[in-house]
């Protein structure tokens, strides 16, 4: 199944991936991007890193632009939050990472737009335009891409004190993206900050894909730390929420600190058109070495876990359940899974005696098969679920 751990990175070697060709963008000229707002945001890539292009993503149409970064303004389709997002133009010229450093006027106006919580006013001259959208598993789709030869700011950005005082400060970046999150600012914003060379003591750009799963990966890290020596939860906690065709349950059971994502990619869903796939992954309270095979979703998955935690100040195993469902039609991105775990754990949860309880309430809310996904399932770093139930205690499946 490597479509499902390639998800459009070419890992077959191919040109171009045959199930993201099949996405178009809109049908847009030069004229149409001349004078834009942006959300804001900045788009870096990563081909031809430590050379890469960077510039303002731009709404094309009339729509507020204060939606398009902004999930909790979102429809609950798929198919409506990618014809909105086909609406945003990635503008770009090729940067040197090491050039934020010293950065000329415009990755300076780059800098100003990723750090702005207001949306700003772009000029630009374009010289050509280039009609393939940007899809993956990590980033939020974008449309059609434009090369510039300079763009100009044409209303104010407003940056908050706080961040101005972190970029200018002589803080490491590790350090810089956990004191703004601890300052309220969302992982979507410290990510364009990031992106764009704002943080650390030697500045760089940094493509937008790696910064997601960076910002991710830093903050969840530091906060582990901080729960290593906290009581265990006293019970089992099973949460539970659904949204863009991803379904999530999330338990918690008494345990020192122990992390894992079961994921099920059910047949004729995206990535996985022949046969339902299954991965999982697991850490304990070490620091997570290497990549994780589940890509940037196993990183958006751990940091609400790791957030409500210290939230409530115990330390606990949680086994994540992500099941994706047909109805998951196209990338969105990794926000998708923050988000959606991050609501489950908001909500009221169910309480139980035993771990095998709350398997057996998260089956039933689940449309695949249990004996395809319970053996994935760890308790602890050396106990699989099979192990600790025993052989005498057979489980029903599905």
């Amino acid at each position: 199944m490597l479509c499902v751990r390639c998800k459009g990175r070419l890992l077959c070697g191919k040109s171009r991936c045959p199930i993201l060709d099949a996405f178009k963008t809109r049908n847009v000229s030069l004229g149409d991007i001349d004078e834009n707002p942006t959300p804001p945001s900045v788009f870096v890539g990563r081909i031809g890193y430590p050379k890469v292009f960077a510039g303002p993503m731009l709404v094309l149409g009339n729509e507020n632009p204060e939606l398009f970064e902004n999930p909790s303004l979102y429809s609950k389709r798929v198919e409506d939050v990618l014809a909105l997002r086909m609406g945003l133009a990635r503008t770009y010229r090729q940067f040197s990472v090491q050039s934020a450093l010293n950065p000329d006027r415009t990755l300076m106006e780059l800098q100003e737009i990723a750090g702005s919580i207001r949306n700003v006013e772009v000029e630009g001259k374009y010289e050509r335009i280039v009609r393939k959208p940007a899809l993956d598993d990590i980033m939020m789709p974008s449309g059609i891409s434009a090369v510039f030869r300079d763009i100009r700011l044409t209303s104010n950005p407003k940056i908050p004190a706080k961040v101005e005082k972190v970029s200018d400060d002589e803080i490491k970046a590790v350090k810089a993206v956990r004191m703004l999150h601890d300052h309220g600012f969302s992982t979507s914003y410290i990510q364009r900050v990031m992106s764009v060379g704002m943080l650390g003591i030697e500045k760089k750009l940094v493509p937008t894909r790696w910064s997601i799963t960076a910002v991710h990966d830093i903050i969840a890290e530091s906060l582990k730390r901080e729960i290593a020596d906290l009581p265990e939860v006293g019970e089992v906690l099973l949460f539970s929420y659904e949204h863009y065709g991803n379904h999530f349950e999330v338990i918690l059971y008494p345990s020192s600190y122990f992390f894992q994502l079961v994921e099920i990619w059910i047949e004729k869903s995206l990535w996985s058109p022949e046969r339902t796939w299954v991965g999982s992954d697991r850490e304990g309270i070490g620091k997570k070495r290497g990549y994780s095979e589940l890509s940037g979703g196993y990183y958006a998955a751990r940091l609400p876990v790791v957030e409500y935690l210290h939230k409530i100040r115990r330390q606990a195993g949680a086994i994540v359940l992500r099941e994706i469902r047909p109805e998951y039609s196209a990338p969105l991105g990794v926000w998708v899974v923050e988000e959606g775990v991050r609501k489950a754990l908001e909500s009221k949860p169910e309480r139980f005696d035993s771990v095998q309880q709350a398997i057996a309430r998260a089956e039933s809310r689940l449309k695949t098969k249990r004996s395809l996904w319970e053996r994935h399932i760890t308790l602890s770093a050396q106990t699989s679920l099979d192990q600790f139930l025993g052989s005498s205690s057979p489980q029903p499946s599905r």
